[in-house]
């Protein structure tokens, strides 16, 4: 039974053409308003041959996802340890105990600057924190 995709006419030209552009099966279908399945079926009934999938670079502004300054807290966070990994080491006291948790801690409140954080210790970003809410802080 078709339903309103697979009773398209999609133009197999125009499909094959968009694909060997570099595009994916996804990005085809998303550009002919239909699905990846249609558009592999179609490929497939004709014996084309598709290429393997390879994975993408999605890092940053190449995700489709990408929110940029506008992204969330937790967001914003996450992609400092993307980018710098999880800290060993507190900048404040210079603890190094690998027992012990350390956060990345934001330093002026402008969470999208990934060059606004610095390591502490859970400790150190407590009193921190605390004093820069108390306006101590210059």
């Amino acid at each position: 039974m078709a339903n309103k995709y697979t009773a398209q006419k999609i133009d197999i030209k125009k499909v094959i053409l968009l694909y060997e552009k570099g595009m994916s099966q996804i990005e085809v279908a998303k550009k002919l308003k239909t699905t990846q399945k249609v558009i592999w079926q179609r490929l497939n009934k004709i014996g084309y041959k598709c290429r393997i999938p390879k994975k993408r670079n999605q890092f940053g502004k190449n995700n489709d996802s990408w929110k940029g300054n506008k992204a969330g807290y937790a967001a914003l966070h996450y992609r400092v340890y993307t980018i710098y990994g999880n800290p060993k080491k507190c900048d404040v006291c210079n603890l190094k105990d690998k027992n012990r948790k350390y956060h990345w801690a934001n330093l002026t409140g402008k969470f999208e600057d990934i060059d606004d954080y610095k390591r502490m210790c859970i400790s150190c970003h407590r009193k921190y924190d605390n004093k820069r809410k108390n306006n101590i802080l210059r």
